[in-house]
């Protein structure tokens, strides 16, 4: 998990106690202090500033039951967005379905919400300020309607810092299933949120590997309660004007007894575009090849939904003796534990070699889902 998010708790901590000294006497948070808020625009980003011990509160119109992102971008110092919900008082702090607010430094911010009325507040709170100021972006957005994935079937896509990405795929109650993103160009989070048509409550993975750090893949493994699975993915992290990746929902593997597949005169045939379940039996080797490639064209190669640890290694020799070096910023292999793992490379031949390896201690093996996806 992200080191962001233990601050944010440490944060959130800080801020309850603060609420509760308040109660006990001083001003409650934000109240009186805020007022006036600031009247702003679904769609339309402002330039702000906030004193150090000082409130900005803010309103904005919107829809009933639509899906929101409330973000702070561009801080020049410790600022933190606090989200209100339906109280136009700013006495008591609501819940984020998304909640990446609350968090020390320059780092960017948000709260993503089913609107509960039709008028949202939040404030930016200047009581961390290392200065007697803080300029930032503040901007709230609709995000669109989500997105209907096709099961096993992966999907190239892209968010931005002051938006998200909504998806929905339609699934088997009963069964587990592993929803994933690969082939970052930079940092994106997945949120799941199960049977939840709202986007108001998160789910709880059973393997459990979200938020990372930079490209690193992200995945969730969890048992599908209802007919459709809901889940986010949130680019405020990211550094670029926007960061595109691959979405991927498939049946979760079920492996019980793991085997090694393929050899390296023989090695097992993946298709572009196809994913595919794999396994590697303990302390081995599997081997993998795409063929039919477009030469001089970049390529991901990823392993997602991993049982146990494994590590990947992408080549482009028949002899896998070797290995390619991944593009900048895009290696994400040798990972320990349950972490997908991915690898974009520039292929100048037609062919696109790949080997899976137990990891370090697995004694039993692991299940995995391969995939090479053209791009990023």
């Amino acid at each position: 998990m992200k080191a962001r998010l233990l601050i944010s708790a440490s944060r959130t901590i800080l801020l309850l106690s603060m609420m509760f000294l308040s109660a006990c006497g001083g001003n409650e948070v934000g109240k009186t202090l805020a007022l006036p808020a600031t009247s702003m625009t679904v769609g339309v980003p402002i330039t702000d500033t906030v004193v150090l011990n000082g409130f900005n509160a803010y309103t904005v119109p919107v829809i009933p039951g639509g899906l929101y992102k409330m973000s702070i971008t561009g801080l020049t110092d410790d600022a933190d967005l606090l989200f209100f919900g339906t109280d136009s008082t700013f006495t008591f702090l609501s819940s984020c379905a998304v909640d990446n607010t609350r968090l020390i430094g320059l780092s960017s911010e948000d709260c993503i919400i089913n609107a509960p009325g039709n008028a949202l507040y939040f404030e930016v709170d200047g009581t961390f300020l290392s200065t007697s100021s803080a300029t930032f972006n503040i901007d709230v957005e609709l995000l669109s309607p989500p997105v209907n994935l096709i099961l096993s079937l992966p999907s190239s896509d892209m968010t931005t810092q002051t938006s998200a990405a909504a998806y929905v795929v339609p699934v088997t109650p009963g069964v587990a299933y592993t929803i994933s993103i690969t082939g970052l160009t930079d940092d994106a989070d997945l949120f799941i949120f199960g049977d939840d048509v709202t986007f108001s409550s998160p789910a709880t993975c059973s393997i459990d590997n979200t938020r990372f750090i930079g490209t690193t893949p992200e995945d969730c493994t969890l048992t599908s309660t209802g007919g459709m699975l809901y889940f986010i993915v949130d680019g405020i992290f990211s550094t670029a004007q926007s960061v595109t990746y691959t979405t991927l929902v498939t049946p979760a593997p079920s492996i019980s007894n793991a085997v090694n597949e393929g050899s390296i005169t023989t090695p097992v045939i993946v298709s572009v575009g196809t994913a595919s379940s794999g396994q590697v039996g303990p302390a081995g080797i599997s081997y993998y090849v795409a063929s039919n490639l477009t030469p001089n064209t970049r390529y991901t190669v990823s392993i997602t939904g991993l049982t146990n640890d494994a590590d990947l290694k992408a080549y482009t020799d028949n002899t896998f003796t070797n290995p390619v070096t991944c593009l900048p910023n895009r290696n994400n292999t040798g990972f320990a534990g349950t972490t997908p793992e991915d690898c974009s490379i520039f292929i100048s031949g037609g062919s696109l070699y790949f080997s899976v390896s137990a990891g370090s201690g697995n004694l039993k093996g692991a299940g995995f889902i391969n995939l090479v996806n053209l791009g990023p």
